[in-house]
């Protein structure tokens, strides 16, 4: 058989297309291999999962020929990635038939190939992103059979590495982000509060970290990282992680770029301070001794300059209003840029006890509930604006918190007359959305989310 592979866009190797596939791949499904998460410089490397490869789906019907064979519907597999200083990343599958391979990367591109790799096998390199990648091993004729998807930062055909590379930062021994934090992993959102966040943690280990990364770090500290955050940023220019104990007390940080941080005694008297540009993603904290003792702690976790006082209430408000710490009435929805159906949409009763104008200064207009109607994940591509808007036989209003912190409303910019419309440039990550009623009554109303029109 010919190879069938071109190289477009930014990949490395493999046939890239713009165009979703319809009736045939669906990212929003669940994986059938489960999701794994894999930091830049995993171990070991390659990566490997057991598969059944193809599926009913003919993905050169669904594709206009750009992709070969049969597929399932969901995907086979799906990696969240946060990348590193590798500069590439390469899928590959290994089996005995002749097998294909499709992958959907953060930006919503697909990638699709045939032959590349050894023999009859598929092999897919891409420049790394951060984000998420749903991954399809297909079959070239409609049967199944078993194979192995591979998952590598190393060029194709190296030899698998099981221990660190010495390329790598992180230490040979000690700490491991791979483990599950010892005192629980937490979410904070820009303009958190209480502001700090704190922590009480025993501080220590049975690993010198000093020996471990070259004299850069200091003290003793546990395998398992103490603290994990999952960090959405937003308008602060700074966040900053101390600790404060009667002991002698060291930090250490592994930022959502893989990078090493540590610190001995920047903060106050004996204790650590690190000050960081913030980045959205995970966070691993270790709070260590400089003795190999262990003792009492409390980590703070900050946007505000060090030293400055606790900031424990919001800003002062109207008493009641929208109030996106709340769980949303209808559900919390995740979308990926190219997402199908389009639009996608909810069933609300729009209304609530709120006056929209009270609480934003005259800025938005009528009713609205305490909690979001509903809760928007959203992860961007390609597309250049997306469109919030509602249907309803009543004059309904919308108000939005966007992932940066900011809000928009809108009571009359949609269809017919009485309906709202939003379109903003789209970004990643949490929008909380309220359906509002111009009076004070409720009403049936569909909210609509699209990157193609509005409702």
């Amino acid at each position: 058989m010919q190879k069938h592979h071109v190289a477009l866009g930014a990949a490395l190797l493999s046939v890239a297309f713009l165009t979703a596939p319809t009736q045939a791949q669906n990212y929003n499904l669940n994986p059938t291999y489960g999701t794994y998460n894999l930091r830049s410089g995993f171990l070991p490397d390659p990566q490997t999962i057991n598969v059944v490869a193809g599926g009913p789906n003919n993905v050169a019907a669904a594709t206009g020929g750009q992709c070969r064979g049969y597929a399932a519907e969901a995907p086979d597999v799906r990696i969240n990635f946060s990348g590193g200083s590798f500069d590439r990343i390469n899928f590959s599958a290994l089996s005995s038939a002749d097998t294909t391979l499709i992958v959907n990367d953060p930006n919503g591109t697909w990638w699709c190939d045939d032959d590349s790799g050894n023999g009859l096998n598929p092999l897919i390199e891409l420049t790394p992103i951060s984000g998420q990648y749903d991954i399809w091993v297909g079959t070239y004729s409609p049967s199944t059979a078993q194979a192995t998807l591979a998952i590598s930062e190393l060029p194709y055909g190296s030899a698998p590495v099981r221990q660190p590379a010495p390329v790598m930062p992180a230490p040979v021994s000690g700490p491991n982000y791979n483990l599950n934090p010892t005192y629980g992993t937490y979410n904070l959102r820009s303009g958190f509060l209480p502001d700090p966040q704190t922590f009480q943690v025993v501080a220590g280990g049975n690993s010198d970290v000093s020996s471990m990364t070259n004299n850069q770090c200091r003290g003793y500290a546990a395998s398992a990282p103490d603290i994990r955050i999952n960090f959405t940023g937003g308008s602060f220019n700074r966040i900053n992680f101390s600790a404060l104990s009667n002991a002698d007390t060291t930090l250490i940080v592994n930022d959502p770029n893989g990078t090493w941080w540590c610190d001995d005694d920047s903060g106050n008297g004996l204790n650590p301070l690190i000050e960081l540009t913030p980045i959205s993603g995970q966070y691993d904290i270790w709070v260590g001794t400089y003795g190999p003792n262990t003792a009492p702690a409390t980590l703070a976790i900050s946007e505000l300059p060090y030293g400055s006082a606790p900031v424990t209430a919001p800003p002062p408000r109207p008493a009641s209003g929208p109030d996106y710490s709340l769980p949303p009435a209808y559900g919390t929805y995740t979308l990926r840029s190219g997402f199908t159906p389009d639009p996608f949409e909810v069933r609300v009763v729009a209304g609530g006890q709120n006056s929209a104008s009270d609480w934003s200064g005259g800025q938005c207009a009528g009713f609205v509930a305490d909690a979001p109607d509903v809760r928007l994940m959203f992860q961007g591509g390609s597309f250049p604006e997306l469109y919030f808007s509602v249907g309803s036989n009543a004059d309904t209003t919308l108000v939005i918190n966007d992932p940066n912190g900011n809000w928009h409303c809108d009571d009359d910019s949609g269809n017919e007359g009485l309906n709202p419309l939003l379109r903003m440039a789209p970004i990643s990550g949490q929008y909380d959305i309220w359906v509002g009623t111009y009076g004070r009554s409720t009403a049936n109303a569909t909210l609509s989310i699209s990157e193609l029109y509005s409702r």
